[in-house]
């Protein structure tokens, strides 16, 4: 994991800490344990943020671009699509006591929270990545998938398989009448 993305608040200059991250893959696949992963792969992942303090209270406000690639939802061709936007996030210390049961209110929704002299950007980073990714990857938005029937890209081309053809166990319902 990147020292860079580890904050020392003790020493975080008034006027606030600027910070631009630049990185591979290779440190995004630290944040999950294996099982975890996302069903896509981070390419490259661009950060610029601003991180100021006002009392015990941490603001991060910054942006983020970055691609990652996926199977298409409907072509299962590899896509790689670019994602970001902008972010705040609030930090203040954590408390001692936690109730479990304890309702939240709209504010301390939007709250995380600290333990210590150090923040690890890195899980924030992670976790606005996957946030922005889509449900499902496309290729193109025009994109036309796979036959149903014998599985070829029609983006590559057509098949010669009727689109007319009724599944066998549905057939029935054709003879299917509604009296009013």
């Amino acid at each position: 994991m990147s020292d860079s993305l580890k904050i020392n608040l003790t020493i975080l200059p008034e006027e606030g800490l600027r910070l631009a991250f630049s990185e591979g893959a290779a440190w995004f696949k630290e944040c999950f344990s294996g099982d975890e992963l996302p069903e896509f792969s981070m390419i490259k992942a661009d950060l610029n943020c601003l991180i100021t303090k006002s009392g015990e209270t941490i603001y991060i406000r910054g942006e983020l671009a970055a691609q990652i690639s996926q199977e298409c939802g409907r072509c299962l061709e590899l896509a790689t699509i670019p994602i970001g936007g902008e972010f705040v996030y609030t930090l203040v210390p954590a408390k001692a006591e936690v109730e479990e049961d304890l309702e939240l209110t709209d504010q301390e929704l939007e709250t995380s929270y600290y333990r210590g002299d150090f923040i690890d950007l890195a899980p924030l980073i992670c976790e606005q990545i996957v946030l922005q990714a889509p449900m499902k990857i496309l290729c193109a938005d025009d994109c036309k998938g796979l036959c149903p029937r014998c599985g070829v890209n029609l983006n590559n081309g057509s098949c010669n398989c009727r689109s007319d053809v009724v599944d066998d166990r549905l057939a029935v319902l054709k003879k299917f009448r509604v009296n009013n």
